[in-house]
């Protein structure tokens, strides 16, 4: 549970959520659990803890507490009796739970409604099938709808009294029971003064305006009796009260806090479960009213046959008819005066008594044979010929006799024995205890059996005999707990393997094609467009399937259609950031005081790198001057770093070429960077100026990776000298460093791309790496060496993506210049002589003897012809660019032929075996091998989309 600082408490989802769906459950939980102005205002038209939810949700949680308390009703447990060790006897109301778990989570009018709901169903019980005493006597409409109802809406009243500011956990429960010790008190109360109010009502009624006191009094003790201890009621229904509404109102909060982060299984299962056990207690409260309906009509029958037995057995004897018949004719005993005394005094000549032999209050319950109101004989040994009717049974129970007389059905009564009303009077607690103890529902069936006798005066008179059987309820239902331990048993085993079938049914038929559909989707969420969804089994899911796949057809579409537009516009981007660049070389080939190479390889179409050199002012010539060159490398990759590289290239370039101090020059292009940056990107750079005609350098380094500097006499060094911080973020001032060259140094200058490539295994490619790798370069001409670092950067990463841009720059003093030019031909063998021509033009005026000349011809007409046949299958515009490159020391030409065709290797091949006949040789097999043979080195390259062969032949 967390608190915010307004004391809102928000219940915490599992599992670790990403922000948006965080902040919808923040939103939501407060919508849910925190009532707004107006219901704070409103406590009477409040809507309870669930407030919130879903319409259907609502409605669910009202149907299942109507269904629990129809349940508790119909099972007798609507009224719970308690009996605690001291003797004190009390009845926890339930349904008044029910009631208030309504008008907690659902509201005030809703508890008001489910209250008048549950007691009409407990006023229909009562009078259709009343199981206990206390339910039969003081259910009454006043008791049960009208107070139920009340009970509902005060509940509601002071829940939203008590929860409008939304307390705490712990204040909710405190606030909680003290509701609920108000609303049981006052139940209660109310509950004891409409019994007794009713009772008194009652009495008046049947009396008359001559009700004597003692009556009422009796009446009242036997009813306080009946009602038992009316505190411990209270106080045991506000426990079990406030015990529910406060799990309630956890789980209820729980519950809308999770809303939307359980899957349909969890949903399901608790669902389902919800629906079972309202099904099981639905089936228990039936099958307990089929089956007390049942033994009713069955004891009925019973009743009736064995008084019917006994009323012919008092027909067929004659002798007791015989004697008072006799003694009327003799005059000894007047026909008004057969009462109570007589019949003890004549009790010798009544023989039949022994009618009853055989039955048994324990088997059978009470039989009595009476004449008029006088009991003539019973199997019950508390009553006997020495009491009448009106002294054994209540005026209820006596009416109840009459009913059964008259329309010959049984009929429900109070049954209070003698013991119960000779305990009345006393004021012992146990023997109120146990008096309570022996009240229970009986059921009675009365029928007359007259008898016609002559008197003394010849006259026939009859006199009226009845025969009265009296069964407790424990006996009429004696069969139903067995029965019902059965079918609950049975009902429950049942609905446990339906419970079982359903989920796995859903599991298999829904929620496990769903997560197939969910796996699909989020494969292709991921960017497998070639995912298809295959759920099927419905025609739902068949539909479902074929939407996805038509969808993901149709998006594999757009995006084509989107990345060859943004390759077009990408490669337009490529274009011109490429076209900004340096891509001539030897860049001043009438300069011979140095030789600089530089390339860039982007890891997008797009990069952020770049490089740049260029004379500096008007006075250069071929002996003296100028030369500043830069590498730099820009925040980011793709668009947004290349267009602030455009901006960065291009300042730099104005400032230094400006003829500025060279930390000036840096300092001013930097606070143009820095004030139209508004997206925060920034620039490493590395700016050099180089005299020459005396060889002096300076350099800026503005956060960027030191370069490599090779001197004759001391070999590699990093220039590790920092000048600032970055370009871009900082209006601040640089530094200036400087050193000297001599004809041969070299400066090696590269951006992070290198020494941060990674291989397959994700290490590093390192500074150590570059150095070795320089190290046994430091031979070579710039292009030379810098086409190794590119190379073994390239086996390194073998196999791994390029993660970031390469860019390098090499620079010789003191040297001449290598020659580069380009041609570009189509891929068509008619072309060769347009190649050799480019080719022969450089070499004869290079003086270069003919039979090298004729070598190279050999290896380039074999590899032109192989682009021409081969690169090109599928299309006739395909194109080849020849690009010869002259080293004066030693004298050399590198010829590379570039095509972008289809990835193809020519030294992949086996080198052919030489055959003794020149017949053999087939056709094409040796041309590879002679192509090797008549160079000095030749390799290839796949890089940027392009093949690659380079030849080298010396002279």
């Amino acid at each position: 549970m967390k608190v915010n600082e307004k004391g809102v408490s928000k219940l915490s989802p599992p599992g670790r959520l990403d922000e948006r769906r965080e902040r919808k459950r923040k939103a939501r939980d407060v919508s849910d659990v925190v009532p707004d102005k107006k219901q704070k205002k409103r406590i009477f038209t409040w809507r309870g803890v669930i407030a919130n939810s879903d319409h259907w949700m609502r409605w669910m949680v009202a149907v299942i507490l109507i269904v629990v308390g129809a349940t508790l009703t119909y099972t007798q447990l609507g009224f719970a009796d308690l009996v605690l060790p001291d003797g004190r006897v009390g009845y926890v109301v339930v349904l008044l739970e029910v009631v208030a778990l309504g008008a907690l989570l659902l509201g005030t009018l809703a508890g008001m409604t489910l209250g008048v709901i549950i007691g009409g169903v407990l006023y229909i019980h009562s009078q259709v099938l009343p199981l206990d005493h206390y339910e039969l006597t003081f259910v009454t409409p006043l008791t049960s709808i009208v107070m139920f109802g009340v009970c509902g809406a005060l509940l509601g009243i002071l829940f939203a009294f008590v929860l409008r500011n939304n307390p705490s956990q712990i204040k909710r429960v405190i606030y909680i029971c003290i509701v609920c010790l108000v609303v049981s008190e006052l139940y209660s109360l109310g509950f004891a003064f409409n019994v007794f109010l009713s009772i008194l009502v009652d009495i008046a009624s049947k009396e008359g305006a001559d009700v004597s006191t003692l009556v009422v009094q009796q009446k009242a003790a036997s009813t306080a009796m009946q009602l038992g201890d009316m505190g411990l009621q209270a106080n045991s229904t506000c426990l079990v009260m406030a015990l529910i509404c406060s799990i309630g109102d956890y789980f209820a909060r729980r519950a809308l806090a999770y809303h939307g982060f359980l899957g349909l299984r969890s949903v399901f299962g608790i669902w389902l479960a919800v629906v079972v056990i309202c099904t099981f207690m639905a089936m228990s409260a039936v099958s307990f009213a089929v089956s007390s309906g049942d033994e009713l009509r069955d004891a009925e029958k019973l009743m009736q046959s064995e008084v019917g037995y006994l009323r012919t057995q008092l027909q067929i004897s004659n002798e007791r008819a015989e004697k008072l018949e006799e003694l009327f004719k003799q005059g000894e005993v007047d026909y008004d005066k057969v009462d109570i005394a007589l019949l003890a005094e004549l009790s010798d000549i009544f023989e039949d008594r022994l009618l009853l032999d055989g039955y048994t209050l324990k088997d059978d319950g009470v039989i009595i044979v009476t004449i008029g109101k006088a009991i003539y004989a019973s199997d019950d040994e508390r009553f006997n010929s020495s009491q009448s009717l009106d002294e054994v049974f209540d005026i209820d129970t006596l009416q109840a006799i009459d009913l059964s007389k008259s329309t010959g059905k049984m009929q429900r009564i109070v049954f209070d024995d003698p013991v119960v009303l000779s305990s009345v009077a006393g004021d012992s607690e146990n023997e109120d205890a146990r008096a309570v103890a022996q009240i229970h529902i009986a059921y009675v069936y009365a029928e007359d059996s007259p008898q016609v006798i002559a008197n003394s005066e010849g006259d026939e008179v009859a006199i009226n005999e009845s025969i009265i059987m009296i069964l407790p309820s424990n006996m009429v239902f004696a069969k139903r707990s067995s029965l019902m331990m059965w079918m609950t048993l049975s009902s429950l085993a049942l609905l446990i393997v339906v419970f079982i079938i359903v989920f796995q049914l859903l599991n298999r038929v829904v929620a496990k094609r769903i997560d197939e559909t969910n796996e699909t989707l989020a494969r292709i969420t991921e960017g497998e467009l070639d995912a298809t969804a295959g759920a099927s089994g419905t025609l739902e899911f068949e539909s479902l399937s074929s939407g996805i796949n038509t969808t993901v057809d149709a998006l594999k579409g757009w995006i084509k259609e989107a990345e060859a537009r943004m390759d077009a516009e990408l490669s337009t981007a490529r274009a011109i950031q490429e076209s900004a660049l340096p891509r001539i070389f030897p860049p001043f080939p009438d300069v011979m005081k140095f030789d600089i190479y530089a390339t860039m390889n982007a890891a997008r179409q797009v990069g952020g790198d770049f490089y740049d050199f260029f004379l500096i002012g008007d006075d250069c010539d071929d002996k003296s001057g100028k030369l500043a060159f830069v590498i730099a490398d820009v925040s980011g990759k793709g668009v947004p770093a290349a267009l602030f590289m455009m901006t960065a290239k291009a300042l730099l370039h104005d400032y230094v070429a400006s003829g500025l101090e060279l930390g000036e020059a840096v300092e001013e292009a930097n606070r143009q960077l820095v004030q139209g940056n508004d997206a925060g990107m920034f620039v490493t750079a590395w700016v050099g100026v180089l005299d020459y005609g005396t060889g002096h350098v300076h350099y800026v380094n503005a956060g960027h990776n030191p370069p490599l500097f090779w001197q004759r006499d001391g070999g590699w060094r990093w220039l590790r000298q920092k000048s600032g911080p970055v370009l871009g973020l900082f209006d601040m001032p640089y530094s200036v460093h400087s050193l000297e060259c001599h004809a041969g140094d070299m400066f090696l200058l590269y951006t992070d791309g290198v020494t941060e490539a990674f291989d397959v295994n994700e290490d590093l490619y390192g500074e150590e790496r570059l150095l070795a790798v320089v190290e046994d370069g430091y031979r070579l001409h710039p292009r030379e060496l810098l086409e190794s670092v590119r190379a073994d950067v390239a086996a390194y990463t073998r196999g791994a993506e390029q993660s970031d841009d390469i860019t390098i720059l090499t620079l010789e003093y003191g040297v001449p210049p290598e020659v580069t030019a380009t041609l570009v031909v189509p891929a068509q063998v008619t072309e060769l002589n347009r190649v050799n021509e480019f080719l022969h033009s450089e070499l004869d005026r290079r003086l270069c003897p003919q039979r090298t000349q004729n070598q190279l011809d050999i290896a380039v007409e074999e590899l032109f012809v192989n682009v021409c046949h081969y690169a090109y299958p599928e299309r006739d515009n395909g194109k080849v660019y020849i690009q010869r490159t002259y080293s004066a020391e030693p004298k050399a030409i590198t010829v590379d032929i570039i095509d972008d065709g289809i990835p193809y290797n020519p030294l992949e091949k086996p080198d052919a075996v030489t055959p003794a006949n020149i017949e053999d040789v087939p056709i094409g097999g040796l041309g590879i091998l002679m192509a090797k043979k008549c160079t000095d080195e030749m390799r290839y390259e796949r890089l940027d989309g392009s093949n690659i062969v380079t030849i080298v032949k010396k002279w």
